[in-house]
């Protein structure tokens, strides 16, 4: 398909499946963080507004996954952050593949390697902004952090306030409730890892922005551990993914609330208002039949774990600073009964903790 990355399938589309892209997006502010300190609802909604040509990509919010797009055409999306912020220093990621078409307007590999080819290239743009809403007023709140493009005769990033969706080249660096320095950080070679689990060379371009609002921090952060990629990590992993998978199988919606408390209470306090973990997952139709907090039949249909036959072929994917990790493709999926084109994926990421359990961090995009 002409100006697809076929190796690069990354998120799910939108259209018919929309419904399936907003159950991710809620199951995602279920588990994403934590009530370390129990504050009152903040009055901001936090979104990202991303828009980019030239480049297979995925963008990170304190290095978490948070979208991604496999296509290399102009693409534009506003994506809720406020589950993927802490109060303080934040910082949004970029790692893309700049990707080169040949003559005919195909991606084009390189004839020894046979990876997809890639360069510095002059149709290459991306302009991301972090945005505060006031949930009473809707007053609106926007800073610019990466405003990029190459300088070709360099083969460098360089900073570009100019582009195709700012022609004024205006660049917001501070506003009553966010900040940056207009910095940013450039690291190649990096990895852009697909959600099939197969990955290409990329870059990665860092950028540190300050939110004012007070956020608790991240639920893992005092407890998570740094991880190395060993068979004794692969072959615990693999248990993580069986126990929570254990829990559906059997509908037991007390363990699951258990497992997943501190981060769904968390998610209430962003995002609901300040509801608590029951409250809160009971009020997402989807998310509640899932753990069997609703009677009403939801037409899912637990799939067979999917796992590769041997821990050594897993494809495992690092985030929050070597502190978390997940498998993919991901394993947990459902199936509705009535359309088999339409499914429904948990994307669980786990961290360890020194005693050496496993528990859930995030749900990753």
């Amino acid at each position: 398909m002409k100006g697809v990355v076929s190796r690069l399938v990354i998120g799910t589309s939108f259209g018919k499946h929309s419904a399936l892209v907003l159950v991710g997006l809620a199951i995602a502010c279920l588990l994403s963080l934590s009530p370390n300190a129990m504050a009152q609802p903040i009055e901001r909604q936090y979104w990202v507004n991303i828009h980019t040509e030239g480049a297979a990509w995925v963008l990170r919010i304190n290095d978490l996954n948070v979208q991604s797009h496999s296509f290399i055409e102009q693409y534009s999306i506003s994506y809720p952050i406020s589950t993927s912020l802490k109060e303080g220093q934040n910082t949004v990621s970029f790692i893309f593949a700049p990707l080169i078409e040949d003559d005919t307007g195909y991606l084009a590999k390189d004839e020894q390697t046979g990876e997809y080819a890639q360069a510095p290239k002059e149709d290459f743009w991306v302009d991301i902004s972090i945005e505060a809403i006031n949930k009473r007023t809707q007053e609106k709140e926007r800073i610019n952090t990466l405003q990029l493009r190459y300088d070709m005769e360099a083969g460098e990033l360089v900073a570009s306030p100019q582009t195709p969706v700012n022609m004024s080249g205006e660049a917001v660096h501070q506003t009553e409730h966010l900040r940056t320095r207009g910095e940013f950080v450039v690291s190649s070679p990096s990895q852009l890892l697909s959600t099939n689990g197969q990955s290409v060379e990329a870059e990665r371009v860092d950028m540190n922005f300050r939110v004012l609002d007070t956020i608790p921090n991240f639920h893992w952060v005092e407890d998570a551990t740094p991880l190395e990629d060993t068979p004794r990590l692969r072959h615990e992993l693999r248990q993580a993914y069986q126990n929570l998978y254990r829990l559906f199988e059997e509908g037991d919606s007390d363990l699951i609330l258990r497992e997943g408390e501190a981060m769904w209470d968390r998610a209430g306090l962003l995002v609901a208002g300040g509801k608590n973990a029951r409250e809160y997952i009971s009020s997402l139709p989807v998310g509640s039949q899932l753990v069997g907090l609703s009677n009403e039949p939801s037409g899912l249909q637990l799939l067979p774990l999917l796992l590769a036959d041997d821990p050594a072929d897993d494809s495992l994917e690092f985030m929050g600073d070597g502190r978390l990790v997940r498998i993919l493709p991901t394993p947990i999926r459902w199936s509705y009964s009535d359309d088999s084109e339409r499914s429904h994926k948990l994307p669980v990421v786990f961290y360890r903790t020194a005693s050496g359990e496993w528990r859930l961090a995030t749900v990753a995009s």
